[in-house]
């Protein structure tokens, strides 16, 4: 197949990502390109890397960047001759809508986060109007990573025969309860061998907005029964509240490179995601892979990869008390961390694994083709 792949991200292929929708982009090209398929990306990049990476740099992200994506896919997929578009960022959507017409050829968008996400001010609530309103747009496929955002389209209305699970992906070699590929650098070394021995080290892994539910996990700590350390790896707005709020509980370390992932988890007992709002999260699948406890919250999609008391822990979002009543459990029943460490990282391998997406990646193309 001759792909043109749309993004508004920066993708590197040689340095380190942290955002998971970039690292998510890299996966997709490299590993259908060594499948076979002609695939070219075209995204907003001042630095491009490879041959088939046609970037553009726009002064500003809204109507400009819109515009030249809009005219570099049209004159690229002309040149290459290109089957499908695929556009993985919501403002490469029009565009590559756009782009897909002038050359009567499919177009498919991928959708990998919630439509429920908070809207606490007017300004989110028009974000989120407008992503929905590129979505009712005439694509002729819907790429989702769960059932829950497949439901949340055809609620709006999509033709749920266009819409097509891929689930998500993560390296299961790569992260793996023992081999650890790149280790941890020595300033988040010294960061984590400061903190004192506990029940339970705790372990946070994404953004620092309030949608995360961090608050919810400050407060559950003044009911556990324990004494628990966490380690809060990511970056965000919330961050100088959050550590005040947590205080001698918990160290910061801040964003962490891709390639020390890993070892991060290795460092946890267990990974807590208390999160209101989450599309399928890729944090909770790579924890999982390494064998790593999860101890998360009933939304979104996350029910599709945690059976509660099996392959990890549930509870209901925004629920400090229940929050607090789980940790305490998982503390107090050691033995049975491994069996749900051993049975989360088998339906990793089994349904979330690279090859096993990229199949699905293939196999939907042909189909909408």
């Amino acid at each position: 197949m001759h792909i043109l792949y749309l993004t508004e991200e920066q993708i590197s292929f040689s340095e380190s990502m942290v955002r998971g929708g970039a690292i998510h982009v890299r996966n997709v090209v490299e590993g259908l390109r060594k499948r076979g398929h002609d695939v070219t990306l075209i995204d907003w990049n001042r630095m491009p890397e490879r041959s088939f990476q046609e970037s553009i740099a726009p002064h500003t992200r809204f109507v400009e960047g819109a515009a030249r994506t809009t005219t570099r896919a049209w004159s690229i997929g002309r040149q290459r001759d290109v089957d499908v578009i695929v556009s993985k960022t919501r403002k490469t959507y029009l565009p590559g809508l756009i782009a897909a017409r002038l050359l009567n050829v499919p177009h498919v968008v991928h959708v990998g986060s919630s439509l429920n996400k908070s809207h606490s001010d007017i300004w989110d609530r028009m974000d989120m109007a407008s992503f929905v309103a590129r979505l009712r747009a005439p694509h002729d496929g819907y790429f989702v990573v769960c059932r829950f955002i497949e439901e949340q389209l055809s609620s709006r209305g999509i033709d749920s025969n266009k819409i097509y699970n891929i689930k998500n992906a993560v390296d299961t070699n790569r992260f793996h309860p023992v081999n650890v590929p790149v280790p941890l650098s020595d300033r988040f070394r010294r960061q984590i061998n400061e903190l004192e021995d506990s029940d339970l080290r705790l372990g946070y892994v994404g953004s620092l907005h309030p949608y995360k539910g961090l608050d919810d996990l400050v407060t559950a700590l003044t009911y556990v029964d324990g004494e628990y350390e966490i380690i809060i790896a990511g970056d965000g707005p919330e961050r100088d509240r959050l550590e005040s709020a947590f205080g001698e509980r918990a160290i910061f370390l801040g964003s962490v490179p891709y390639e020390q992932v890993p070892a991060l988890y290795h460092e946890f007992d267990v990974l807590v995601l208390p999160s209101h709002t989450e599309g399928l999260p890729r944090v909770v699948l790579e924890a999982q892979a390494t064998g790593t406890v999860v101890i998360t919250t009933d939304v979104g999609g996350v029910p599709e990869i945690v059976e509660d008391g099996e392959t990890g822990f549930l509870c209901p979002p925004k629920t400090p008390t229940t929050l607090a009543k789980v940790i305490d459990k998982v503390a107090r029943k050691g033995s049975d961390q491994k069996r749900i460490a051993k049975t989360g990282r088998e339906s990793v391998e089994s349904l979330f694994s690279w090859e096993t997406l990229l199949d699905r990646y293939e196999s939907y193309l042909e189909s909408i083709l």
